[in-house]
């Protein structure tokens, strides 16, 4: 299997590379994908079939899509920036497979499946602002573990401000106990404020920040207080032909007892637009620090991959 899976992800890397990188060599790029996999991937198990089903689907979407989409409208810079910046008014879909093959003191291949479904509008009943409504939904395995659905969570974001330097906002989260076992997610509802700022006058980067909350409101007696921050620092670099590469990691802290988890990833991405915009990326990611003793988020290393559409607001 280790073969087989070698051979496919070398076959998908170098056919992106003959697309996007032509001028590259083929042996000095078959040489690093082959030295990343035997770094990181290893001998994989038999719950790894859904990753490597996903980079199939990924590999098809990645390649075959734009070329289907050529006589749609050209992609650009601008065009990049706005499908990648999250504040958007947009609806999307998006679908992202987060395969985990190290999990720490955990055996086995774990993942989380996320499907995220973003609401524009343009004003709001309440308050007179343009928002975004988003619904997210996991399914998870748990390393070695079982497979079911994880946590719902729905957050909502405010536009209040928008300048030509970028925009600032600021909502809610809510994390509702979907999950169909205690592995897969948290047993208790959580609620907390959010807050996003991004800055798009910088020519092709892009940079944005946002930081989300989470208290727990329900079942403190049985599993203890939950109190804790996600911080998402977003830098991006994006070309005039659709491609885009950058960091986008959710850096955790809990409030109670100031312990840290802070994992790097990097994301290579690409943007077109046929009846719809879309955005096909790849994002591997390692833990740089974890205070010890924390444990929401025990990743190690894991890769990304991601499927989104875009539909403008007229």
């Amino acid at each position: 299997m280790l073969i087989y899976l070698k051979s496919t992800i070398a076959h998908l890397s170098l056919n992106i590379h003959r697309v996007l990188f032509p001028s590259l060599e083929e042996n000095s790029f078959r040489t690093f994908g082959g030295l990343i996999l035997n770094a990181r991937v290893g001998v994989l198990t038999d719950q790894s079939k859904t990753f490597k089903s996903f980079l199939i689907l990924f590999a098809f979407i990645f390649i075959a899509f734009p070329v289907l989409s050529q006589d749609g409208e050209k992609t650009s810079v601008e065009l990049s920036q706005q499908v990648i910046n999250p504040t958007t008014l947009a609806w999307q879909l998006q679908l992202e497979e987060f395969a985990i093959f190290d999990t720490e003191g955990q055996d086995g291949f774990a993942q989380n499946f996320r499907i995220r479904g973003i609401l524009p509008l343009q004003k709001g009943p309440l308050l007179p602002f343009p928002q975004l409504i988003r619904v997210i939904a996991f399914i998870n395995t748990a390393p070695g573990g079982p497979t079911g659905l994880g946590d719902i969570t729905l957050n909502q974001f405010w536009i209040f401000m928008k300048k030509d330097w970028g925009q600032f906002g600021a909502g809610w989260n809510l994390q509702i106990p979907t999950a169909t076992d205690l592995e897969l997610g948290s047993p208790q509802w959580q609620f907390g404020p959010a807050l996003t700022i991004t800055f798009t006058d910088i020519g092709n980067w892009q940079m944005y920040w946002i930081i989300q909350n989470f208290f727990s409101v329900s079942k403190n007696d049985e599993y203890g207080k939950t109190q804790y921050a996600v911080l998402q620092p977003n830098i991006f670099y994006t070309w005039a032909n659709g491609i885009y590469a950058g960091i986008e990691p959710l850096w955790q802290i809990d409030y109670q007892t100031g312990k840290v988890a802070i994992p790097l990833n990097f994301r290579v991405g690409y943007v077109w637009a046929g009846k719809l915009k879309h955005n096909a990326y790849i994002e591997p990611e390692v833990m740089a620090y974890r205070s010890e003793g924390y444990t929401r988020n025990l990743n190690n290393f894991g890769i990304r991959f991601g499927f989104r559409w875009y539909l403008p607001m007229k």
